[in-house]
């Protein structure tokens, strides 16, 4: 009953914080996913069924701290938890891989260390060493369900297992003396991507040990993630463990909550704080210790790093290429079916006109010939008249052309060296809009001319940031033009082509500052000729 109403409660938060909808764009590039403290991905405590993906490679740095506020010592099966006012320090390490999009391998290892500890032997050493698998079962890249198992097989190599009563204490799993199996089935659902998202983690599972005295544990996480922006995600868990046998008392064994915050950088790196908060009742019994302290305090770093991005990257551009290589192909076959189509109507008037003409009689048609002589003659003087009208106009609308005009219509390029932006960002000044707002105008002068804005950069910093600032600009350009001449709506594109294209050394500061600008590129330059006879 209180798994299925937690349940329910945590539905009914993620409904509210983003529409129960079909799942939108999973893609993730460029933002680092949430880690556990096994290196997977999930919030600290919780995993989730969502596994690395391929290539993916993490590392997990964590440390924990919790002080005995109360001590007890038993006899009753040897059972002990530290002494008063002993500090407890654990530090874990963990590493993990996606061997392919469907399954993560990773394994951890503890130390630990003790301040004010006068119980058992040694104070510090290491700790709980482990390896696992994790899988997922190949659902539809759209479903917003994730379903998967994990398996794990721990050895404990500590010395002294710092709270031996039970299966008692934050640090249970961290200071071992014995070996256990443990398996857990997984079950996350996701609405949004990785940069914003609510996620909803389900972790049920059993602990096994080859310890005659150790019974079976049973384990149960939920986990409710909260990703409001690309650099912050927030986390709130509940854990249970408690023994498999008739007596199982489930509000006095080990039950926590905990919050935690991972803020995500651009570089590779998550940094994780938070706490783990008791929610154990007292047990009955006289001098019968409590499953947990009142809290314990974590903090850590995580690092993952994508091995097959390149790879990813070219597949993608392959992808993309063949996408407008198929629209190019589509937008042909409708202009050469309309190419068909008026040829077929313009024979079928010279049908019915050549028709007509062949019942008039010879003096009709004698009269109609020499009509049309005449009026072809008529045109032809008259067109010759326009067309020299015409080369008059345009040569005098040359003449008064502007230094931008002319070079965009001879070169097809046009460097906008009179747009800038503040370092980092991409509104455009208000000292480039005056500007902006010529071009605007000289672009509705040349209504054939289909145009492509281009943002560059230098190659400092990220190529994945550079990538999308140049883009970002880019648009921003593109956005503004239109504001200015709303007909150029169908007639501009933007790209940001980031580091890719230099016109100068990137050595220099020179070269950088040459490098960093935004261009005007003619993509249908035969039209050109149209204006520059």
């Amino acid at each position: 009953m209180v798994k299925k109403g937690a349940n329910i409660v945590f539905l009914g938060i993620a409904c509210m914080l983003m529409p129960c909808a079909a799942q939108s764009d999973k893609s993730d590039e460029g933002v680092n996913p949430t880690i556990s403290r096994n290196a997977t991905r999930g919030l600290f405590s919780t995993n989730s069924a969502e596994t690395m993906g391929s290539g993916r490679l993490s590392f997990s740095l964590i440390q924990t701290w919790y002080k005995q506020e109360t001590g007890y010592r038993m006899t009753v099966n040897s059972g002990a938890t530290p002494n008063t006012d002993a500090q407890i320090f654990t530090s874990l390490g963990a590493v993990s891989f996606g061997v392919n999009q469907f399954i993560d391998i990773f394994g951890s290892g503890a130390v630990y260390t003790t301040r004010d500890y006068s119980s058992g032997s040694p104070h510090s050493g290491i700790g709980t060493i482990l390896a696992g698998i994790q899988g997922a079962l190949p659902f539809p890249e759209a479903s917003p369900f994730h379903l998967g198992a994990l398996g794990i097989v721990s050895g404990g190599t500590s010395a002294n297992q710092l709270d031996s009563n039970r299966a008692d204490g934050y640090d249970y799993f961290e200071t071992r003396t014995g070996y256990d199996f443990m398996g857990k089935v997984l079950e996350s659902l996701v609405f949004g991507n990785e940069s914003q998202s609510v996620k909803l983690h389900f972790n049920e599972g059993a602990v096994f040990s080859v310890e005659s005295q150790k019974k079976t544990y049973i384990l149960f996480a939920m986990g409710l993630q909260v990703n409001p922006h690309k650099m912050i995600s927030l986390g709130v868990e509940f854990n249970s463990r408690s023994t498999w046998s008739d007596n199982t008392t489930i509000t006095s064994d080990p039950m926590w909550l905990t919050p935690s915050v991972q803020f995500r950088t651009p570089y590779y790196m998550n940094v994780v704080l938070g706490t783990d908060i008791s929610l154990s009742s007292t047990r009955d019994g006289v001098n019968v210790p409590p499953a947990l302290e009142k809290y314990r305090v974590f903090g850590g770093l995580d690092f993952t790093f994508d091995l097959l991005s390149g790879e990813r990257r070219a597949q993608r551009d392959k992808e993309r290429n063949a996408a407008k290589e198929k629209e190019d192909m589509s937008k042909s076959q409708v202009r050469l079916r309309a190419e068909a189509d008026s040829t077929a109507r313009k024979a079928r008037m010279d049908s019915l006109a050549m028709a007509t003409k062949m019942k008039a009689d010879s003096i009709a048609a004698a009269a109609a010939a020499r009509q049309l002589a005449d009026s072809l003659a008529a045109k032809m003087k008259q067109d010759s008249i326009t067309l020299a009208e015409t080369k008059r106009r345009l040569q005098e609308e040359m003449s008064k052309r502007s230094d931008a005009e002319k070079q965009l219509l001879s070169t097809g390029m046009l460097l906008l060296d009179a747009v800038y932006f503040e370092s980092g960002r991409t509104e455009i000044s208000i000292n480039s809009k005056p500007y902006l707002n010529i071009i605007g105008k000289m672009l509705t002068k040349y209504p054939k001319l289909m145009i492509e804005i281009g943002g560059h950069t230098d190659n400092v910093g990220g190529y994945q940031s550079n990538l999308r600032l140049s883009t970002a600009r880019a648009e921003s350009v593109r956005q503004y033009l239109f504001q200015v001449a709303p007909e150029l709506a169908t007639r501009l594109t933007a790209i940001g082509y980031g580091p890719d294209k230099p016109k100068a050394e990137n050595r220099t500061a020179a070269g950088r500052k040459v490098n960093r600008r935004v261009e005007m590129q003619v993509l249908n330059k035969d039209v050109l000729k149209e204006y520059n006879p």
